[in-house]
């Protein structure tokens, strides 16, 4: 078989030709390391050649999710057989891994986010100090990925309840769904004003039961 590679596409990455069995599986995390390095953007790994798959092979999938959750960033899974979407719903690993019936509905769910420049260029915040531990951040515009995303992120690190007003906002990328769901670790996150659109990729994020809703 080729040697594994983590392959460019249009707005992701993809692992291409990763064998789950092989003993030097390990080299795949340095892979995807190099190519964060390089752009910051989703994994995909197909599994359409694959139709099982044992605690050995999960645990790999999770340290990939875990090393593309740091980076406030997706792993995506798509392709899978009846047998492996049935063990995800099972282990529950369905809830943690982004999982698509094919790679062809991964990309047209690209097609439907606005363009990257687009986005980072129309998203503006401002942050008001409510008290020692409270903050409230007014967003507008597509919460994108980016510098403001990452400023926004280093501003909010010293309160501990955070209250999200998105009545302004219209969208959100993969990445800042992320970001959201990676800060209720250690904050309290509420969100007002949230369109349907947004809570509904709230639902399928699943972290519409970590945020508090007002």
């Amino acid at each position: 078989m080729a040697e594994c590679v983590i392959e460019e596409k249009d707005g992701y990455f993809q692992i291409i030709n990763f064998n789950l069995e092989a003993d030097d599986f390990h080299h795949i995390f340095e892979k995807i390391e190099n190519a964060l390095k390089i752009k910051k953007q989703d994994v995909l790994l197909s599994l359409e050649t694959i139709r099982v798959l044992y605690s050995s092979h999960l645990a790999i999938l999770v340290r990939i999710h875990q090393m593309m959750y740091k980076n406030s960033l997706r792993f995506i899974i798509s392709d899978t057989s009846p047998e492996i979407k049935n063990l995800m719903q099972i282990t529950q690993l369905d809830s943690i891994f982004s999982i698509y019936e094919t790679t062809e509905k991964f990309k047209n769910s690209l097609k439907n986010e606005p363009g990257m420049q687009q986005q980072e260029a129309n998203f503006a915040w401002n942050m008001e100090k409510q008290n020692e531990d409270t903050a409230k951040v007014l967003c507008e515009g597509n919460m994108f990925s980016g510098e403001q995303l990452d400023k926004l992120q280093n501003g909010i690190d010293d309160f501990y309840s955070i209250v999200f007003d998105f009545s302004k906002l219209q969208s959100m990328d993969s990445a800042s769904i992320a970001f959201l769901d990676k800060l209720t670790d250690n904050h309290t996150v509420s969100v007002l004003g949230a369109n349907p659109e947004l809570i509904e990729q709230f639902r399928q994020k699943f972290i519409y039961g970590k945020i508090k809703l007002l």
